[in-house]
């Protein structure tokens, strides 16, 4: 592993991906789970915009994660008989331009002052201070946000990425074999993000134009109640012709004038 280059005996059979997924939409919700021999649960988060916001999010997909695994493994987490757990590593993985000095990052800390009875830490690896393959991963992922800045999510800022990087020596070796791979992941990551962009667009249109009908029906409404209150007011109408024009009762009426 990457993050373990100390840990030889470990081979490709004895980590499991426990990334989490969505049940209804089969969907990726984190970014990568691992499971290593049952012993070492890694969470990792890549982060293209620096967010402290990372870490509560990073605290329900540990929720998460462990939920599933005391699933899987038949324990009871209600007995009485301690259940048994993965150690967890947690680590966010930040590709943008800004500098980030922090090795790690607290709960505990960024977010109550150090006054929490809980506390989760997250690494943090930076361009700066990441390993070899780690570091082409992060100029891979800078290379790619450039074109796609360009050329939006589109087949040619993948294309353009995974030629540029092969020929610039950026995970040469990895994009040589499996560069089939990872384009067909990259478009269909990127069709659903232009997807769920395109969902929300369309969601905020829509919100706006219910709430311009909403905001009108309130306007005539409220237009109608001033009405009668005036009239009220003006001793042209009783209180309880003008609860009967507005469909209320007599002293939820009195309670609008008072109001008013």
């Amino acid at each position: 592993m990457c993050f373990h280059p100390r840990d030889r005996d470990i081979s490709c059979d004895d980590i499991k991906t426990y990334t989490i997924s969505s049940i209804l939409m089969n969907t990726q919700i984190n970014d990568l789970g691992l499971l290593v021999k049952d012993v070492l649960l890694v969470l990792v988060e890549a982060q293209s915009i620096w967010t402290l916001n990372i870490i509560p999010r990073m605290l329900e997909y540990l929720t998460e994660s462990y939920n599933r695994y005391i699933i899987e493994t038949k324990q009871n987490i209600y007995g009485t008989k301690k259940v048994i757990l993965p150690k967890p590593e947690l680590y966010v993985l930040y590709t943008g331009d800004k500098v980030i000095d922090k090795k790690t990052i607290s709960f505990k800390n960024e977010f109550f002052d150090d006054d929490c009875p809980i506390d989760i830490i997250l690494n943090v690896i930076t361009l700066k201070n990441s390993s070899s393959i780690i570091k082409e991963y992060i100029e891979f992922t800078k290379i790619f946000d450039r074109n796609r800045i360009k050329y939006g999510y589109t087949e040619k800022s993948i294309n353009d990425t995974i030629d540029y990087c092969i020929k610039h020596n950026i995970l040469k070796e990895y994009l040589s074999e499996y560069g089939k791979e990872v384009y067909s992941n990259m478009i269909c990551l990127n069709n659903q993000k232009a997807a769920t962009y395109m969902y929300g667009v369309e969601k905020y249109e829509e919100g706006i134009v219910q709430g311009i009908e909403q905001g009108i029906e309130q306007g005539i409404e409220q237009g109608k109640i001033n009405s009668f209150v005036s009239l009220f007011n003006d001793k042209r109408i009783t209180a309880k012709e003008g609860a009967e024009y507005l469909g209320i009762g007599v002293n939820e009426f009195l309670e609008l004038v008072g109001k008013h």
